[in-house]
């Protein structure tokens, strides 16, 4: 099992290095940097300097575009937005949604470009983030439904409204791996799909461009009893085997509320028992520092740390 852990990182080789080194200690294989557009803009020691880095101490570089578009994950920021409006998700009265839309060309243009940027790099794998359905009416979208179903997508039942959201997820990630697996064969393509959007995991395991899939049971503040994580994570682990892809899950080490931490542990142990290829944690040292932080990042981090720990001691 390999293991892995995301990391937000700083523009500074010296600190990079530093955490990188802490990393490597506690037993990480891969780290997945969660790279903001900001990052490839002004802040560009980040990806300037982390593949060399991670290489030099025995660590796989991978990439997360955090918060791109102002839609995948935290960290919404988009500079990309900033120069192409219209990219803007549409609501059905024509107002604005401040995320993108992942079906506008110029959308996947940018992010095309962005995997540009990582691969010349170094990195040797993409994540596409918990892409999930999108409530547009953009000109984007409205087109594709015509194109897929020769009707207007204000005019669409909602049974056929949610089957095209669902396609439209598979349609974003199949045209990025695609393009990766054509231009950049080595790199690897690794995905994660919600458990909210468990009806398209057997669609999106058909992408024959797609290395890696998994999910995020992001438990840590409930109380759905650990075990029942079970049943859902073996679902995945079917799917993966049977189209011969790598399965991998999350554990969650951001946002803990005080006094669950003791539940990271819980979730990790039911991670380490299951046939998994990879196991990662978001996000190194709990997040501290930013918005999703943890309440108490050295309790959970500590969680989190021994869960990776006994991973690779198994």
């Amino acid at each position: 099992m390999r293991t892995g852990v995301s990391y937000m990182g700083h523009h500074n080789p010296r600190h990079i290095e530093t955490d990188l080194l802490d990393i490597k200690s506690i037993g990480c294989d891969d780290v997945l940097l969660a790279a903001q557009e900001n990052d490839f803009v002004y802040m560009t020691g980040k990806v300037d300097f982390f593949s060399r880095l991670c290489k030099e101490h025995g660590l796989r570089p991978l990439a997360i575009f955090w918060g791109v578009i102002n839609y995948f994950g935290g960290g919404k920021s988009s500079q990309f937005l900033l120069n192409y409006p219209k990219a803007h998700q549409v609501n059905r009265d024509g107002s604005y949604n401040s995320a993108g839309c992942y079906n506008n060309l110029e959308v996947l243009k940018y992010i095309r470009g962005l995997i540009d940027r990582i691969a010349e790099k170094g990195f040797e794998g993409y994540f596409i983030d918990e892409p999930s359905r999108i409530d547009c009416f953009c000109a984007s979208c409205v087109r594709i439904y015509r194109d897929m179903y020769s009707g207007d997508l204000f005019k669409a039942s909602v049974e056929q409204e949610t089957q095209f959201r669902k396609q439209c997820i598979v349609r974003y990630i199949c045209l990025l791996t695609d393009y990766i697996k054509l231009t950049y064969p080595q790199m690897e393509t690794i995905c994660c799909v919600m458990p909210c959007d468990k009806s398209v995991w057997e669609d999106v395991s058909r992408i024959d461009s797609l290395d890696n899939l998994g999910s995020d049971l992001y438990w840590v503040n409930n109380d759905t009893p650990v075990e029942e994580m079970i049943p859902v994570i073996q679902d995945m682990g079917k799917l993966c085997k049977s189209k011969n892809k790598k399965h991998h899950q999350w554990l969650q080490c951001w946002g803990v509320q005080k006094g669950q931490e003791q539940r990271v542990g819980e979730q990790g142990k039911i991670l380490l028992n299951e046939d998994l290829n990879a196991l990662y944690v978001w996000a190194y040292q709990g997040q501290v520092g930013i918005s999703e932080s943890c309440d108490d990042p050295q309790a959970a981090w500590a969680q989190a740390s021994q869960i990776i720990k006994q991973a690779k001691n198994r």
